[in-house]
C-alpha cells in the first residue's frame, strides 16, 4: 500500500509539473520576470515582505504584480511586460525600499532590496509588531499545511522563566504543548514523547538542550532572534522526528560597531558581544559584508562561595556565529556551541561517613555547522548545510577507579536542496540528505561490563515537494523517502505528504486547511519521562530497537485581522508505531530485550487567539488531548508464553491545558509580563499495598530466625503497584509575573528585572508517597515550585 501511494504521488508530481511547463513555455518567451531577496539592515533575510512591481514605462500589458517573500527572503514575479518597472518591498515594522529596473522579453532581472528598521506611532504610543508574527503570517500566505508558532526575542524577555528568560519554558506556553513538571523544561507535542521533538540551533540538531537534568535550557536568550515551533503538517523537507520541529534562530550580530549584552541572574552570569565583520575580512573571504557574535554563560556559586565552602556544581555555555553575505545576494553562516554541566564531589571529605559517594559527573552538548544559501538565475535558490552534533555523559567514582558509566551519541549531517518556480503559480523544492549517527552506552565496574550497547547507522533521504497556487487554492503534494542502514539491518520508510489550503474572503486573510502525512524516526531516548529531573540516554534503531512511524491528519482554520489580531483552530489525529518503553523484566545478561516496542494513538483540538501589535500583546490557548500507549506486558504472559498487552495513558496525557499570556507596557516605562496556566491532572500509578520480604534459611530450610514482624526495621518492603497510570493527580494551575525597567544611560541601557513564579503559592503535586506499614494507610505529597521570587539585571552597550 505504501509503495502504491508513493508511486501515485510521484506520478501526480511529474504530470503536474510537465503540464504547467508546456503551457508556460510560450508565454515566458514574450514576457520577463524579476526575482531577488529582501533583507534587513543587518543582512538577515526578511520573510513575509510584500513585493510589488509597478509599470513605469512599458509597451503593453503593463499590469502590476505582487508577491510575498519566503522564509529565506526570496521572491519571484513572472509574466511582466518588457519595459521599465519599479519594484518596491515593504513589511510592517520596517521602512520600505524600492528600485527601478528595465526588463527585456525572455529575460529575468535580479533586484535585491534592503529594508531599514522603523516603527510607527498611534495616539502617541509607539507600536512594534514582533517579527515572529510576520514569519507566521508569511507561512500562512505561502504554505498550505504547516502549523507554525513563533516567539520573538522581545516576547521571550518578558515571559517568566526560572530566574531568567528561557526558550524552552516559553515554548511550553504554545497550543498543543504539554509540560508535566515545574522541574523540567522538556515538553511533549500532540501526544508524542519528548524525544520525538526535533530541536535545532540555527538548523542543526541538539540532542539534550537542558541544564541540570532539564531544569532549564542551554539557549542564551540574549542572542536568540526567535524560536519557531512547527507542530504539525510540516512538509517533505523535514525529517528525523515525528512530533514537532523547533528551530531556535540566533541574531545576526550586525550593528553600528562593537556592541554587547550582559546579565546576572540567580542562575548564572552571561556576556555576549556583537559586531559587523570588518570590510577587509569580508572581502578577503570573497563576501559582501557580514556580522558575528560570541556569547558565554556560567553559573557562579562555586566561585563566589569558594572562600567559605565548596559548592560542587557549575554549568558553562559558549556559543558563537558568523554570517557573511555572498555576492549575488546569498549568505554563509557558521554556528558553534559547546556547553557542560559538572557535579564534582571528588575532593569532598566525608569524614567517618562512608555512605557519601565521591563522584564526578559531567554532561553536555557540542554543535558545529555551516549553512549556505545562494540565489540562482531565474529566481531559483540553492541551500546546503554541513553539521556535527554530540551529547555525552560520564559518571566516575573517586574511590572506585575501575567503575565508569558512559553515554554518548553523535551525528554528522550533510544536506542540500534547490527550489524555484516551474511556471506561473507552481514552485518546486527538492533535496538530498545524509547523516551518520552513532551511540555508546555502557556501565563498567571491577572489570565487568554490566550494561553495554552501541550501534551506528547511516540515514539517507531524498525529498521533493510541489507548491501549486490557483485562485483561492494552495496545494502541496510531497514525498520523502528515508533509508536507515545500521550494522544489524536496513529499514526504509516512504513518507508521502499532502496539504491543501482554501483561502476565504476578498483579502484572503482567512483559510481552511487539511494536511496528511507520514513521518519516521530512527533514534530514541530511554529517559523515563515520569522522573522530574533526568538526562537523556539515546539509542538508534536496529534489530532490537524499532523505528517510529507516525501517520498524522490535521484539519484547521485560521483568520487574521490586520497586523494585530489572529485566531486559529486545529484538530489532529496521530497514530504511532514503534514507540519504546523500558522492559522491567529484562534479562541482565543480554541487551536484546532492554526495550519494549509498542504503539500509540493521540487526538485533540488546539485553539489560539493572539494579539501581536500594540501596547498590550499576548495570546490565549486552549488545548484538548487524549493519548494512549500499548505495550507487551512481560510480567503477565499468557498460557502460550506470549506476553499480554497493557494499554494506558502516558504521563503527558493532560486532557485540558490552558495558557493566558499578557505582555504590557506600564507607566514610567515598566514592562510587564504575566502568564497563567491551568492543566488537568496527569496520570500516575497508585500503589495498592506492600509486602514484607525476608530471607530464606539456606541450611535448615524455612524462614530466618527470628521470624519477621511488621516493625522489623531490617526487612525491606516491596510496593504492590496498581494498574498503570490509572489514577490522576489534582489539577495544576499557576500564575507567573515578570517586571522589567529599561533605563537609558550614556553607555547603553540598564534593565533590572523581577520575576515571581507561582505568585499565589499554589501547591501543585509532583508525586505522592503511600505508606501501608501502619494500621491506617497514609498518603503524603511532594509539591512542585512554591512561590519563587527571583531578580537580576541586564545591560546592553
Amino acid at each position: 500500500m505504501a509503495r502504491a501511494a508513493a508511486a501515485a504521488l510521484a506520478w501526480v508530481l511529474a504530470t503536474g509539473a510537465a503540464s504547467v511547463l508546456d503551457a508556460g513555455a510560450l508565454a515566458a518567451q514574450r514576457t520577463a520576470s524579476v526575482s531577488g531577496t529582501v533583507s534587513a539592515a543587518s543582512g538577515a533575510p526578511v520573510a513575509g515582505a510584500s513585493v510589488v512591481a509597478e509599470p513605469v514605462s512599458v509597451a503593453r500589458g503593463g499590469e502590476g504584480k505582487r508577491a510575498l517573500t519566503d522564509s529565506a527572503g526570496g521572491y519571484r514575479m513572472a509574466g511582466l511586460a518588457p519595459g521599465r518597472w519599479k519594484v518596491t518591498a515593504a513589511r510592517f515594522g520596517l521602512a520600505p525600499a524600492g528600485r527601478q529596473v528595465v526588463l527585456s522579453a525572455g529575460t529575468s532581472a535580479r533586484v535585491d532590496l534592503r529594508l531599514a528598521d522603523s516603527a510607527f506611532a498611534i495616539a502617541g504610543v509607539e507600536v512594534r509588531a514582533e517579527r515572529g508574527h510576520e514569519r507566521v503570517r508569511s507561512r500562512f500566505q505561502t504554505e498550505a499545511g504547516v502549523t507554525a508558532r513563533v516567539i520573538g526575542g522581545g516576547e521571550l524577555k518578558l515571559l517568566p522563566g526560572l530566574g531568567e528568560a528561557d526558550v524552552l519554558r516559553a515554548v511550553e506556553l504554545l497550543p498543543g504543548v504539554v509540560s508535566t513538571s515545574d522541574f523540567s523544561s522538556a515538553y511533549n507535542v500532540h501526544g508524542g514523547s519528548a524525544d520525538e521533538n526535533l530541536i535545532l540551533l540555527d538548523g542543526f540538531p541538539i540532542f539534550n538542550p537542558f541544564h541540570l537534568g532539564g531544569l532549564f535550557s542551554v539557549f542564551n536568550a540574549d542572542v536568540v532572534s526567535q524560536a519557531e515551533l512547527l507542530s504539525g503538517g510540516f512538509g517533505a523537507e523535514y525529517g528525523g522526528r515525528v512530533s514537532s520541529v523547533l528551530n531556535v534562530e540566533t541574531k545576526s550580530g550586525a550593528g553600528a560597531g562593537l556592541h554587547g549584552d550582559a546579565g546576572v541572574s540567580l542562575l548564572a552570569s552571561r556576556l555576549s558581544l556583537h559586531s559587523d565583520l570588518p570590510v577587509r575580512i569580508g572581502r578577503a573571504l570573497g563576501g559582501d559584508g557580514g556580522s558575528w557574535f560570541v556569547s558565554a554563560r556560567r553559573s557562579y556559586f562555586d566561585v563566589v562561595l569558594r572562600p567559605v565552602t565548596s559548592f560542587p556544581y557549575h554549568l558553562a555555555d559558549l556559543q558563537g556565529a558568523a554570517r557573511l553575505g555572498t555576492r549575488g545576494g546569498g549568505w554563509v553562516k557558521v554556528t558553534a556551541y559547546t556547553g557542560r554541566d559538572v557535579l564534582d564531589l571528588s575532593n569532598f571529605d566525608p569524614g567517618a561517613d562512608r555512605s557519601v559517594l565521591r563522584i564526578r559527573w559531567s554532561w553536555g552538548n557540542d554543535v558545529a555547522g555551516v549553512a549556505w544559501s545562494q540565489p540562482l538565475p531565474g529566481g531559483w535558490v540553492s541551500d546546503a548545510r554541513l553539521g556535527w552534533s554530540r551529547y555525552d555523559e560520564r559518571l566516575g567514582f573517586a574511590d572506585f577507579g575501575d567503575t565508569d558509566f558512559r553515554s554518548r551519541i553523535s551525528q554528522i549531517t550533510f544536506g542540500g536542496s534547490v527550489g524555484g518556480a516551474l511556471g506561473e503559480g507552481l514552485t518546486v523544492k527538492a533535496g538530498l540528505e545524509a547523516s551518520r549517527t552513532a551511540y555508546l552506552n555502557d556501565a563498567v565496574a571491577g572489570g565487568t561490563t554490566f550494561f553495554g550497547s552501541q550501534n551506528a547507522g547511516v540515514l539517507t533521504a531524498g525529498y521533493g515537494q510541489l507548491r501549486w497556487r490557483r485562485g483561492p487554492w494552495l496545494v502541496e503534494p510531497g514525498l520523502r523517502a528515508e533509508v536507515w542502514r545500521a550494522r544489524d539491518g536496513i529499514r526504509s520508510v516512504p513518507e508521502p505528504r499532502l496539504a491543501v489550503k482554501r483561502f476565504l474572503g476578498a483579502e484572503r486573510d482567512a483559510a481552511l486547511k487539511l494536511s496528511l502525512g507520514r513521518y519516521g524516526q530512527f533514534v530514541h531516548s530511554l529517559r523515563d519521562e515520569q522522573l522530574p529531573v533526568s538526562n537523556d540516554t539515546w539509542v538508534t534503531a536496529g534489530r532490537d530497537v524499532p523505528a517510529t512511524v507516525s501517520d498524522q491528519v490535521h484539519l484547521g482554520a485560521e483568520k487574521y485581522w490586520g497586523q494585530r489580531w489572529s485566531a486559529s483552530l486545529e484538530a489532529y489525529w496521530h497514530r504511532f508505531r514503534g514507540v519504546t518503553d523500558f522492559n522491567v523484566a529484562d534479562d541482565p545478561n543480554t541487551t536484546a530485550d532492554d526495550v519494549l516496542a509498542g504503539r500509540g494513538l493521540s487526538y485533540g483540538l488546539d485553539a489560539m487567539v493572539r494579539r501581536s501589535a500594540g501596547a498590550l500583546t499576548g495570546w490565549t490557548t486552549v488545548s484538548l488531548l487524549r493519548a494512549r500507549r500499548t505495550f507487551p506486558d512481560p510480567t503477565a504472559a499468557g498460557l502460550d508464553g506470549v506476553p499480554q498487552e497493557v494499554s494506558f495513558a502516558p504521563v503527558f496525557d493532560r486532557h485540558v491545558d490552558v495558557n493566558v499570556v499578557l505582555l504590557y507596557r506600564l507607566p514610567r516605562g515598566v514592562e510587564a509580563g504575566a502568564r497563567w496556566a491551568y492543566g488537568s491532572g496527569v496520570p500516575y500509578s497508585r500503589p495498592v499495598g506492600d509486602v514484607l520480604v525476608w530471607e530464606t534459611n539456606l541450611f535448615g530450610g524455612g524462614y530466618r530466625t527470628p521470624p519477621p514482624t511488621d516493625d522489623d526495621p531490617d526487612l525491606p518492603r516491596w510496593i504492590v503497584p496498581g494498574r498503570r497510570n490509572a489514577e490522576r493527580y489534582p489539577a495544576y494551575h499557576r500564575l507567573d509575573l515578570t517586571f522589567r525597567k529599561p533605563m537609558k544611560r550614556r553607555w547603553g541601557t540598564l534593565t533590572p528585572y523581577v520575576q515571581v513564579l507561582n505568585a499565589y503559592n499554589r501547591r501543585n503535586v509532583l508525586f505522592y508517597f503511600y505508606r501501608y506499614d501502619r494500621p491506617t494507610p497514609t498518603r503524603a505529597g511532594v509539591s512542585m515550585f512554591p512561590v519563587l521570587p527571583a531578580f537580576g539585571v541586564e545591560g546592553s552597550f
